[in-house]
């Protein structure tokens, strides 16, 4: 079952309806981050930890994705010396939202409740900087279950890199502070110093902007169903019904020509 959990303080947020919404299924998560591809860049996920989309929690389909170790980090977007893509305005973001579940078998040295974290990447300037959401700062510690799927909301609060974590602001918030600034991608994973036994999941990282909102739903492709030996043998009968109408009703049209 989906809990839904406020992550912030009560208040009451107006969020204008985006003007459309889109889905994109995302299977593959091993190669190279782009701007139209979730990836990895080589080091980032260390000591032995994976990142993978994988059926062990089907989630909104038949997948979800699977975090296990130290540290990973998938993202869409590229922010380091590959380059740097540029998605858009920080400005036109409301939000960044996504679900999240930590697995009953999750062990690391910090909190019980330590949640995979999500990461705006943006371009301030010529300063690359992230705003990030960690559960640590937005109340979920001693609040969750495991095994128990949790989602984000738009006035869920992010620091940002270089600040004090726990001055952190909403996603539209830092876009009204922050004018010029570009979104260089997003990423989400678990940060490091988790040792080996973390165990987390995530699926349907949405962002959301002044035109719409798009959803990446980490699941895995449908693969396509072999009919048994008795389907196929129905099915042959079934043509071979179908063909034999056919010729008879051409046979009564030439008799009656």
């Amino acid at each position: 079952m989906k809990a839904l959990y406020s992550l912030t303080a009560a208040a009451l947020v107006v969020v204008a309806a985006p003007a459309s919404a889109a889905t994109v299924i995302v299977s593959n998560v091993a190669g190279l981050p782009s701007k139209t591809a979730w990836g990895t860049y080589p080091g980032e996920n260390n000591a032995g930890s994976t990142a993978a989309v994988t059926s062990t929690v089907a989630y909104n389909g038949n997948g979800s994705l699977e975090m296990r170790g130290d540290r990973t980090r998938t993202q869409l977007g590229i922010q380091f010396t590959l380059g740097r893509t540029d998605i858009g305005a920080l400005a036109d973001v409301s939000a960044l939202t996504f679900d999240w579940r930590v697995a009953a078998d999750s062990t690391n040295p910090y909190n019980a409740d330590y949640t995979p974290a999500l990461r705006l990447l943006i371009l301030d300037g010529s300063t690359r900087k992230e705003l990030i959401w960690e559960g640590a700062y937005n109340g979920t510690y001693g609040k969750t279950t495991r095994d128990t799927w949790y989602s984000t909301t738009s006035a869920d609060k992010f620091y940002i890199t270089g600040g004090n974590e726990n001055d952190g602001q909403m996603i539209a918030s830092w876009a009204s502070q922050l004018t010029g600034a570009r979104v260089l991608g997003m990423s989400v994973g678990v940060g490091g110093g988790l040792g080996k036994g973390y165990h987390a999941f995530a699926d349907n990282v949405t962002l959301t902007t002044s035109t719409g909102s798009t959803t990446y739903n980490f699941d895995l492709k449908p693969t396509a169903t072999v009919p048994e030996p008795g389907t196929w043998l129905m099915m042959m009968l079934g043509f071979g019904v179908v063909g034999a109408a056919c010729r008879r009703r051409t046979r009564v049209r030439v008799a009656l020509g």
